[in-house]
C-alpha cells in the first residue's frame, strides 16, 4: 500500500492493520525462536558427532597403538622361543654326543673283555675240543 491508501483509511481500519501485523510479527518471532532452537539442537548434534568422530579416532589410534604392542611382544615372544629351542637342541645334541661316545666306550670295553675272555678260555675249550675228538 502507498502513502496515499494509508491517509485514506479509517483508524478502525488502520488498527486492524497494526493488529495483524503485530500477530504476524509474532508469528515470526515464534517461527525465529524455533528456528534458532532447531538451528542450535543440529549444531550440538554436528558438535557431537565431531566429537564421537574424534573419540574413534582416538580410539583407532589407541588400539592401533595396542595392535603395535602386541605385534611386536609376539615378535619378541618368536624370537625367545626360537633362541631357547636352539639352545635345548644344541644341549641334547651334546648331550646325545656324550652318551653315544660312553655308549662307544662301554661297548669297546665289553668287545675287549669278550676278547680277552674267550682268548683265556681257547685253551680250555681246545682242551675240551681235543679230548672229544680223541673220545670219539
Amino acid at each position: 500500500m502507498t502513502d496515499k491508501e494509508f491517509k485514506r483509511l479509517s483508524r478502525s481500519q488502520l488498527i486492524d492493520i497494526i493488529y495483524q501485523l503485530q500477530v504476524k510479527q509474532e508469528e515470526l518471532i515464534a517461527d525465529n525462536e524455533r528456528l534458532s532452537a532447531a538451528l542450535d539442537d543440529r549444531r550440538l548434534r554436528v558438535n557431537k558427532v565431531g566429537n564421537i568422530a574424534e573419540a574413534a579416532l582416538e580410539i583407532h589410534n589407541v588400539m592401533q597403538a595396542a595392535q603395535d604392542a602386541a605385534d611386536h611382544y609376539l615378535e619378541e615372544i618368536k624370537i625367545r622361543v626360537y633362541n631357547e629351542q636352539k639352545r635345548i637342541l644344541k644341549e641334547a645334541r651334546s648331550e646325545a654326543d656324550s652318551i653315544i661316545s660312553k655308549a662307544r666306550r662301554e661297548a669297546a670295553k665289553i668287545v675287549e673283555q669278550a676278547k680277552t675272555d674267550v682268548s683265556d678260555s681257547y685253551p680250555v675249550v681246545n682242551g675240551i675240543i681235543e679230548e672229544y675228538r680223541d673220545n670219539r
